[in-house]
């Protein structure tokens, strides 16, 4: 009985090495022009540029293959342009031409050279925007290169095999920072009774904001006359809206000001800090990001995964390909840092910050 058994399994194991070595598996499947697209329009940006690629297929190191350019780069220039559309009428027209950077970070992708599709840029801005505070006070200009009333169509044809890819979104519509206000000053104090509150208009079309709060200040080193435009984040947060929201706000107690300071100001390396002469106290800067829907919807499939499940949905509001055509604006307002917080910071253990004024 045991015989037959050992028999029995020595010829199975047989037949499964033969088919082990014999039987050829293909583990990529047949080609397919699959066009990667990622376009975010900014209405306040001169410059308009969007990135197309194509998928890839690799039998062995998949990482290894996004590092050579010919297997994410198109061999040959793609028409592309995108129509701007108004009230149902076709009102003008941008064509892109193929560009190329000279300054792509490092990473899994090939750099530091990539080429990408930038806009013929028109002669004139479609709007021009005077920034007013305080009594009828200008203090700035903004240039808006696209109308946030209009919807803009992407078009994409592959010259080759007459492949179309097609995409639209409409502009994150222009918004006000309402807090803080028209003071020119912002004061930190080391004991508040309150947190200080930062607010703005919901933007039309905006589904996600990005709120940053910056201190800036330069700095002078040692045997140079030239000063560094340097600077710490003192908060970030990203925020989900709902349509029906008219104003966003976030709070930030005064005491991390100066606990931030003290943690990001001066360098861990005692060598490092011992080469700054000087530093100089500059504003503080509350900067929003806001993204339109499709764009919040891309973001917030494709954030990282904090389950054990990481298989994630594919978003996508590319016709006839993959990625991300859409809209995002930035607003900033800046204000000088109070005389009385700039003494707190140089009063601070005789003055480790090295802030003159």
């Amino acid at each position: 009985m045991k015989q037959t058994i050992h028999y029995t399994f020595l010829i199975a194991l047989l037949v499964s090495m033969f088919y082990a070595c014999e039987t050829d598996f293909d583990t990529t499947a047949p080609y397919q022009d699959i066009t990667i697209v990622y376009g975010l329009l900014d209405s306040k940006d001169s410059m308009q540029y969007i990135k197309i690629n194509k998928a890839y297929l690799a039998e062995n190191n998949v990482i290894s293959y996004a590092a050579m350019e010919d297997s994410n780069s198109y061999p040959f220039p793609l028409d592309v342009w995108v129509e701007e559309w108004l009230n149902g009428d076709s009102i003008r027209t941008y064509y892109f031409d193929t560009t190329t950077i000279y300054n792509k970070e490092p990473g899994q992708f090939y750099n530091p050279e990539q080429v990408i599709y930038r806009w013929q840029k028109p002669e004139q801005p479609f709007k021009i925007q005077y920034i007013i505070e305080g009594l009828n006070d200008t203090i700035g200009i903004e240039y808006f290169w696209l109308n946030d009333q209009s919807t803009y169509k992407l078009n994409i044809r592959n010259p080759k095999t007459g492949k179309s890819i097609s995409a639209e979104t409409v502009i994150v519509e222009d918004f006000n920072i309402t807090r803080p206000g028209f003071a020119s000053f912002i004061r930190f104090v080391q004991d508040p009774v309150n947190p200080k509150q930062f607010s703005w208009e919901n933007a039309t079309n905006s589904g996600m904001y990005d709120y940053e709060l910056r201190f800036n200040y330069r700095e002078l080193n040692f045997g140079s006359n030239d000063t560094l435009n340097k600077y710490i984040v003192l908060a970030k947060q990203a925020i989900n809206t709902e349509p029906s929201t008219n104003e966003i706000s976030v709070f930030y107690w005064d005491y991390n000001f100066f606990s931030t300071c003290r943690n990001l100001i001066p360098y861990s390396d005692p060598a490092k800090e011992d080469q700054v002469k000087e530093r100089y106290t500059g504003t503080v800067e509350v900067i929003v990001s806001a993204a339109e829907t499709q764009f919040s919807l891309y973001m917030q499939v494709y954030e990282p995964s904090t389950s054990i499940v990481q298989e994630k949905p594919n978003y996508t509001n590319i016709e006839n390909g993959l990625g991300i055509f859409s809209s995002r604006i930035q607003k900033t307002k800046a204000k000088r840092l109070h005389t009385e917080t700039v003494n707190d910071l140089r009063n601070v253990e005789d003055n480790i910050y090295k802030f003159l004024y």
